[in-house]
């Protein structure tokens, strides 16, 4: 996967709300981002037009991901993912920004390793 292009199937939306998510905190606190989707379970949204939510059920929960098909392209609007497929496009995609940023790649090995990506 290469930073910031998609792929062309049902987990292009997950990955352009994660560009989002990820660039808003790439700069900063990463494993903010880590801990608010994986230990607090905890939504987010942002610009331009993009959120995700956890919802918990009886197996393990699942992330509802959406975004406004105005600004994304992405039909449909709106799709659920499990805890497992996102935080394997997470890992996806931190390893694309450590082919971006190579002198970061410890710092993102270590956050991949520290939620289990």
């Amino acid at each position: 996967m290469k930073w910031g292009e998609l792929s062309g199937n049902s987990e292009d939306l997950l990955y352009w709300i994660l560009w989002f998510a990820i660039g808003a905190f790439s700069e900063g606190d990463l494993e903010g981002l880590l801990q608010r989707m994986f230990i607090r379970c905890e939504g987010l949204s942002g610009d331009p037009g993009w959120e995700f939510e956890y919802e918990p059920d009886a197996c393990s929960g699942h992330y509802v991901f959406s975004a406004d098909q105005n600004m994304s392209g992405i039909f449909p609007s709106s799709r659920v993912y499990s805890v497992q497929v996102v935080k394997e496009a997470m890992k996806e995609s931190m390893l694309a920004l450590v082919n971006k940023y190579p002198e970061r790649a410890g710092d993102l090995q270590k956050l991949i390793c520290k939620y289990e990506l």
